[in-house]
């Protein structure tokens, strides 16, 4: 059994060391596109601290990638990848009107489409997060 990595991106207590990192990361890229040079010792400097502001981007971005089973949500919607490293579906809260688990198969019905996710591989706390996530979202948007 595998477990669901979830980011809830609105609870900023839990995720302000990596948005911190992301803020830091696009401030160096910045500082290093805008800043204009006066001599070749600022400029290996400024290219330093490009660099590093690359790093820290990469390294946000690369929690997302190297997970196999990720959920993250926010009031919105939420993005689940499960058994996959490239295929994301994406859920909107105030569309979904129905959800099922048959025989560890989640159906999520939205008014345009139907999302079918596979959490035979998925254990059962996680996948009870999970319904508990569509459960109070679809609740909070519908009424």
């Amino acid at each position: 059994m595998k477990k669901i990595y979830f980011d809830d991106i609105t609870n900023f207590r839990k995720t302000w060391i990596l948005k911190s990192i992301f803020l830091i990361g696009i401030i160096c890229i910045l500082v290093g596109f805008f800043y204009n040079p006066i001599n070749e010792i600022e400029t290996v400097w400024i290219k330093r601290i490009k660099q590093i502001g690359y790093l820290f981007f990469a390294f946000y971005f690369i929690n997302k990638i190297i997970r196999k089973n990720y959920v993250q949500w926010n009031k919105v919607g939420m993005t689940v990848r499960i058994n996959s490293y490239l295929q994301e579906k994406r859920v909107t809260f105030n569309e979904v009107y129905s959800y099922e688990l048959i025989n560890d198969y989640l159906r999520i019905f939205q008014s345009n489409k139907t999302v079918d996710l596979d959490l035979s591989n998925v254990l059962d706390s996680d996948k009870e997060r999970l319904i508990e996530i569509i459960k109070d979202n679809t609740v909070a948007n519908n009424g």
